[in-house]
């Protein structure tokens, strides 16, 4: 049963790329189309109608293995091929959004928690807010296609997007740890245990970065190297710091993050040369991460879906998130209508999956069972709603500016 769940994934895939300028052009993107093939393929298999969460607990290591590998290529990637250089008024919108957007936008979404729900409990709230929080330029791609849209609108989206998650990701590794200590009746080794996986994480992911940067940019300078083999640098590295950082009892993702960030290759050529072939490989293991969220996920705790969870998912949505950056952006020099497209292009997709399904491998997802369903219900609703308004939302806002530029001038 397995081959053929792996031979319709396959099928499914071949067949939205072989249509992908055609189902682009109507607005239905590469998760939408995996999601749902997922959904309908869980059917025959029975998981719709298999008891609450037997799913996720009987499918978790399946799930999580190419999960985990997703993410650290994922962080490793945006990190590596971030350009510090590109002009300053990118890294501008980028640095509100992380620094004041980002923290703000968890410490509000965790209060609407609370507010909203106050027997969820504190740490659980964090830990929701934590997953809903990260965005996914995937889900936008056409935000970042549409050159007419201002380019440190684009790009400052991009850089959010490629680091917000890894900033995220020590909080929220934290946060469970601690949800796991109260669990385990208050013990306190959580926080020395978090600590040191944290710290060796990032120097693992330091040293191991810099060390391998260095070595590429000799060989790229002595011309050792094979072309064809710095397509492949980018993604051996992530793992091999991750796998090695796991090894040594650090945090992995952690260190993947830093070793991105420390990589340093002072080539253009092999920089983009890593970054186009890392889109490619990481569109493949995001189009499988979609695929299983639809195929286990939303089976095993659709059932759960309350109104309250749509009151949050909407809210998160369309009024904390832009409010938060319309904060953040007080004093910048764009308009009310970048403001409100930057807004609403936070899409929460891939690493909000990711987070779920490695919480649930550090506690009983059957005790979290509600957290797991509002996850899920707004990165459902924001595959959907952000797949479908990108091009329209882009081309508006294209418009939008040229009337304001023909009646300044």
């Amino acid at each position: 049963m397995f081959e053929w769940v792996i031979i319709l994934f396959l099928g499914s895939g071949l067949l939205y790329g072989l249509q992908s300028r055609r189902l682009q052009r109507r607005n239905i993107s590469s998760p939408m189309m995996m999601v749902l093939t997922g959904l309908l393929i869980a059917l025959p298999l029975g998981i719709w109608h298999a008891a609450p969460m037997n799913a996720v607990e009987g499918s978790i290591h399946f799930a999580t293995g190419f999960a985990e590998m997703t993410l650290a290529i994922i962080l490793f990637l945006d990190a590596a091929v971030l350009n510090y250089r590109k002009e300053k008024a990118a890294r501008n919108v980028a640095t509100r959004l992380l620094l004041i957007g980002l923290p703000l936008t968890i410490g509000v979404t965790w209060a609407f928690i609370v507010g909203l729900d106050p027997t969820i409990g504190v740490i659980p709230a964090l830990i929701l807010a934590l997953i809903v929080s990260p965005t996914d330029a995937a889900l936008g791609r056409p935000v970042l296609e549409n050159k007419g849209v201002p380019d440190p609108v684009r790009q400052g989206i991009n850089i959010e997007s490629g680091l917000n998650d890894g900033l995220v990701l020590p909080i929220f590794t934290t946060a469970v740890l601690l949800e796991a200590n109260i669990q385990d009746h208050g013990q306190n080794a959580w926080i020395a245990e978090a600590l040191l996986e944290i710290s060796i994480g990032v120097g693992i992911g330091v040293v191991g970065g810099f060390v391998i940067g260095q070595i590429v940019n000799h060989a790229v300078s002595n011309d050792t190297i094979v072309d064809r083999f710095e397509r492949l640098l980018g993604v051996l590295a992530a793992l091999f710091i991750f796998l090695l950082a796991e090894e040594l009892g650090g945090n992995g993702f952690v260190a993947a993050f830093a070793g991105g960030l420390a990589l340093n290759i002072s080539s253009d050529r092999v920089r983009d040369t890593i970054e186009s072939f890392g889109e490619a490989e990481s569109e493949l293991l995001t189009m499988l991460t979609f695929f299983v969220f639809g195929l286990i996920v939303v089976p095993a705790v659709y059932d759960s879906w309350t109104w309250s969870m749509a009151v949050f998912c909407l809210a998160s949505l369309i009024i904390l998130r832009p409010l938060c950056v319309w904060i953040c952006m007080i004093g910048s020099p764009y308009s009310l209508g970048e403001k409100l497209y930057i807004g609403w292009f936070g899409p929460r997709g891939i690493a909000s999956v990711i987070y779920m399904l490695i919480m649930a491998t550090m506690i009983d997802p059957g005790d979290f069972k509600p957290i797991f369903a509002a996850g899920t219900m707004i990165v459902c609703m924001s595959i959907v709603a952000h797949g479908i308004s990108a091009a329209p939302a882009s081309h508006a806002l294209v418009r939008y500016l040229a009337r304001r530029k023909s009646k300044a001038g």
